[in-house]
């Protein structure tokens, strides 16, 4: 080969190859750049929107405890108890017992009232020029009739920063007096613990208007304890004409900033109370980490011959696309199921409003999902999960979306609001996934979902629309509206009395006698409660004790109605009267507690009461759940000397093998069986009550007829043999103090 000719080709080879690498080189610091800029927006995008997380937690904690003053002060509205301060004083001090707050304030019209201090005792005549000004600004607004919070400030009683509630007090829609309650910093916790964004790795501020750091977290970016967010060299003089402008309008701002070397994005987010905002932050270098590793590898990658670097150049781009997919991923993605999570979703949630576009917002869940993976395992649950997200995605139309939450709790965005489009389509989903009904031994296990919808409305009406209907089978979809709403505040309001009414002893006992059939002869009595309101009026058992068994809050009310139903028969004996057994119902739940029995004879020494004389009455739907476990149960309180009765035998899925399996002492009746049938049916009702007074009395069990209203009913019960009857017929419930003067007084012994 010509020695010439082959130099021209190494100096075009060596060209090409020159002008190669500075193509590649370019087309490095390109993607270099890219990449850092959308590793740089996604971890800012999650930093926005976790701090509007934090925000609305924040919120919903302070609403809460608005909530609670602004509960309180209908109760005064609608009672006398402004106007006796002993019982003021008392109301002040359950409240804050209840709910940590550090003082509580009455203030009527004339600027005078009522403070009660936890640890300092309470304070009279106390006028608001007696009040920190910020705590009295709070005051003087709820005296004009607005919800008021106060800024922070320093109190001269508790130790540390303290900002106050308030709420105006109506009389015949004027305002009367004003209700506050001073409470810590403690709603910021997360802040002045440390790392509460970015998996760890940012940090919030709380500020006021001023730049002013009111709560400030450990560990800080910034070392230095400046007192505002502009002292330093840290910001630019252009940045902080920004963040003050925005600070002075009340809105959200973002930026960058650098400190010792190192370069950081913030945003800054208004709380929309007292001009207070989130100041949250994080290191660039933080966001682009994954980033870097994937870069430093490439730049190595240049210096190799072109074809490597051509090979390595496309392994590098796929590479950058896998990994910003992941981290996006991370940020909306429910790592289960592959859904969006709840950031998404109310991501795109907004952008849907800001377009006015028509929509309906859908919560989907599954009946007893808990049994599913008890019975299968947390595998086929899971399997369950990802099968209802591939079938909700199937069903999706363009421009909709969906997300998980929690466990099997899924939220879809409709662009429908025609509540029969909306119903087909819910139930299409529906019908599919209870298709897919899960094997267990030589059964099925059919899936049962049920929906709520709120048209127009946001995930937490479509939830409240589902709720509505979590403990009921025949009903799968509910759609919003506001008597929905009415009933959650009225939970609301019921969960926030319940510990205070149990503490002041508002639940009553009242008392319905049971008689012998044969003779008329008093054998016994039922405890019921009811719940006294401070003003005298009475909740029925029917508002509460439906919530009460689904919080759990049951199993302290029926040991405290035990402890009722023991001092009063204590009550009979240190009277000189022969006392009568009394039956108390208890839940199911307390069934589940080794330490049941042992808890209720506590109760019982205390009052010296024998166990002979306290019935425990259980629903038959307890025997559904574990046979063997609950005779366990029966077999140790028998030990102890208590009795066992079955109530409503006959309301539900009664099986005759529960009388011989169970260890039962007595056997109530439903009281559906006193209800009027037809003529053809009367026989039939009979041959089964007689059949199943006949079973019991041979199984050494006695029988009770609750519902006996006329003396037809308790012909009827007298025919087929029943022991005792219950009801109307004989008398109402009624207070255990009225129950004493009427059936009582004439057992009194020698």
């Amino acid at each position: 080969m010509d020695e010439k000719k082959l130099q021209k080709q190494l100096i075009r080879i060596t060209a090409i190859t020159v002008l190669s690498s500075i193509i590649l080189t370019l087309i490095g610091f390109g993607i270099w750049g890219y990449t850092i800029k959308s590793a740089y927006e996604v971890k800012h995008t999650q930093l926005k929107v976790e701090a509007v997380e934090y925000k609305a937690r924040i919120l919903k904690q302070m609403d809460k405890n608005m909530q609670i003053l602004t509960t309180l002060s209908k109760a005064y509205e609608i009672s006398t108890i402004t106007d006796e301060p002993e019982r003021l004083e008392k109301s002040l001090m359950a409240t804050n017992s209840a709910n940590d707050f550090i003082s509580m304030i009455y203030m009527d019209k004339s600027g005078v009232g009522i403070m009660h201090t936890p640890g300092f005792g309470t304070w009279d005549n106390v006028t608001l020029d007696e009040c920190n000004e910020y705590s009295a600004e709070a005051i003087e607004s709820a005296l004009q009739g607005e919800n008021a919070v106060s800024k922070v400030f320093e109190s001269k009683v508790y130790d540390g920063k303290l900002f106050v509630y308030a709420v105006p007090v109506y009389k015949n829609n004027e305002v009367v007096g004003a209700l506050a309650a001073s409470d810590t910093l403690d709603i910021f916790k997360d802040i002045s613990n440390g790392n509460v964004i970015m998996n760890g790795s940012g940090y919030i501020h709380l500020i006021n208007s001023e730049g002013e750091f009111l709560v400030r977290s450990q560990n800080s970016i910034v070392q230095e304890m400046y007192n505002t967010i502009y002292e330093g060299r840290i910001l630019s003089d252009e940045t902080k004409e920004r963040i003050d402008s925005a600070l002075k309008k009340g809105i959200s701002v973002s930026g960058e900033y650098t400190y010792s070397g190192e370069k950081c994005h913030f945003y800054i987010e208004p709380l929309g109370i007292n001009s207070w905002f989130l100041f949250c932050s994080n290191k660039v270098s933080d966001s682009i980490f994954f980033a870097s590793n994937i870069l430093t590898a490439f730049g190595g990658i240049m210096l190799v011959f072109v074809i490597v670097v051509n090979i390595l150049l496309y392994s590098g781009w796929r590479i950058f696309n896998k990994n910003t997919k992941s981290l996006i991923k991370i940020a909306y993605s429910d790592p289960l199921t592959g859904a969006e999570n709840t950031a998404r979703f109310d991501h795109d949630f907004q952008i849907i409003q800001s377009e006015r576009k028509k929509f309906s917002t859908v919560a989907i869940n599954i009946h007893n999902f808990k049994g599913i993976n008890d019975l299968f395992g947390k595998n086929k649950g899971d399997y369950v999960l990802c099968y209802i997200k591939k079938i909700i995605d199937e069903n999706l139309k363009d421009g909709e979306f969906f997300c998980r939450d929690t466990a099997d709790l899924f939220y879809i965005l409709m662009l429908d609001t025609d509540e029969a489009v909306i119903t087909k389509r819910i139930r299409k989903i529906i019908d599919y996934i209870s298709k897919a009904s899960l094997a267990y031994g030589e059964y099925s296990y059919e899936l049962s979902l049920y929906a709520g919808v709120a048209i127009g409305g946001d995930r937490e009406k479509a939830l409240v629309a589902m709720q509505s209907i979590k403990n009921t089978h025949h009903t799968d979809i509910a759609f919003y509206n506001h008597n929905m709403h009415d009933a959650l505040r009225r939970k609301n309001s019921i969960e926030s009395q319940m510990y205070p009414a149990l503490q002041n002893r508002e639940f009553k006992l009242f008392l319905q006698p049971k008689f012998d059939i044969k003779n008329n002869r008093l054998i016994g009595a039922e405890a019921l409660v009811r719940w006294q309101n401070l003003n005298g009026s009475y909740r029925y058992p029917n508002e509460f004790i439906p919530l009460f068994e689904e919080n759990g809050f049951c199993i302290k009310l029926d040991m405290y109605m035990v402890e009722r139903a023991c001092e009063q028969i204590k009550e009979w004996i240190d009277s000189g009267i022969t006392p009568i057994p009394i039956s108390v119902n208890q839940s199911k739940l307390l069934f589940s507690d080794f330490n049941y029995p042992e808890n209720l004879m506590h109760i019982l020494d205390k009052y010296n009461v024998s166990p002979s004389l306290i019935t425990l009455e259980i629903l038959e739907g307890v025997a559904n759940n574990n046979l063997e476990r609950l005779n366990q149960q029966i077999n140790a309180l028998h030990e102890k000397g208590f009795k066992i009765s079955m109530d409503d035998f006959g309301s539900g899925y009664s099986s005759l093998n529960m009388l011989y399996q169970l260890k039962i002492d007595e056997l109530k009746l439903d009281r559906g069986f006193m209800r009027k049938a037809a003529k053809e049916d009367e026989e039939r009702r009979k041959v089964i009550l007689e059949q199943i007074i006949s079973f019991a009395h041979k199984l050494d069990i006695t029988t009770v007829a609750e519902g006996i209203e006329v003396q037809e009913d308790k012909d009827m019960m007298l025919s087929l043999n029943c022991d005792f009857g219950q009801g109307y017929f004989y008398d109402k419930p009624m207070c255990a103090k009225e129950f004493s003067e009427k059936y009582m007084k004439n057992k009194q012994s020698d």
